[in-house]
């Protein structure tokens, strides 16, 4: 293996970990936003009416950008990286989320939760080994 092969997964880590952050923040934006919405209107509205007030929320449009921009990101992590080496980064959204959701949310999160998480990411960790 020459040096050019060994070092060309890591061209795509800075897209990868801009991905997963704009996936992160996305998320959390979004529910951000429809909390926001749920505590000030009942729940007897139309769905095409919360639809438009979710969507004209500065938060959940904000998350929404994000998801947009985290795509785009994710195009250029993928070519320059195979998806086999990127994707399985993609786990630590999952675990960010779950993280960041007691914090910003202010979000329960159990031990069985975590269990479940830590599953993921050993399958996560198996899958990626060569």
């Amino acid at each position: 293996m020459n040096e050019a092969s060994i070092l060309k997964p890591l061209l795509g880590l800075p897209y990868i970990a801009l991905t997963i952050a704009l996936t992160v923040a996305g998320q959390l934006l979004v529910k951000m936003g429809v909390n926001s919405l749920h505590s000030r209107h009942p729940a007897q509205v139309s769905i095409i009416a919360a639809l438009v007030r979710a969507l004209t929320n500065w938060q959940v449009a904000l998350g929404i950008g994000c998801a947009v921009l985290a795509a785009f990101c994710w195009i250029l992590a993928v070519s320059k990286s195979s998806l086999s080496f990127a994707y399985p980064f993609m786990g630590l959204a999952i675990v960010l989320v779950l993280a960041l959701s007691p914090t910003i949310l202010k979000e329960p999160v159990s031990i069985r939760q975590w269990i479940g998480v830590l599953i993921v990411c050993l399958g996560l960790w198996v899958a990626a080994q060569k």
